[in-house]
């Protein structure tokens, strides 16, 4: 299940089983909801709703990998001996703090992770019925598809390229 388009291949863009909220039906969460949000994601419930939310969550000590990677900022002496802060993507157990769409909220619950805190964010309280980008995808792929079959690297790689513009690369 995939939620927004800018870190996802065009395959995971039009999966039938991704979610994609209308803009339009989009409001800032209210710190009054934290309480029933929180008890609908540990439920599983929150859907068909979807959310991008700044939030505070807990995963299992026990777990090797966590479904989500959190970004710290770590801060170092660089070998000129000057600090330096870079924001590094990790895998850690324990208390996170992070901006978080509800799929991948949903999917560190299942996991066996809790949500604790619900700071804020926004709320879509409706979704497109099909992902919208899904026929132009549909028509990349087997463009590409063909080219790579009949041996042209060019018009293949032109409908790679096409195809990665959708999720920022």
């Amino acid at each position: 299940m995939a939620f927004y388009a800018n870190g996802l291949y065009a395959s995971a863009i039009s999966d039938l089983g991704s979610e994609y909220p209308k803009a339009e039906s989009g409001r800032p969460f209210l710190p009054e909801e934290e309480r029933k949000f929180l008890k609908l994601f540990n439920e599983q419930k929150f859907r068909p709703r979807t959310a991008i939310l700044t939030m505070w969550f807990k995963y299992p000590k026990h777990m090797f990998f966590q479904p989500i990677p959190a970004k710290d900022n770590i801060t170092f002496t660089n070998k000129e001996g000057k600090k330096e802060t870079w924001s590094k993507i990790r895998f850690r157990n324990g208390f996170c703090s992070d901006v978080l769409t509800s799929v991948d909220i949903q999917e560190i619950v299942k996991a066996g992770g809790e949500i604790i805190r619900i700071l804020h964010g926004i709320v879509y309280e409706e979704n497109f019925k099909s992902p919208p980008y899904r026929d132009y995808i549909l028509i990349l792929r087997d463009l590409r598809n063909k080219y790579k079959r009949e041996g042209n690297i060019v018009g293949s790689n032109c409908m790679k390229l096409l195809g990665n513009s959708l999720y920022g690369k």
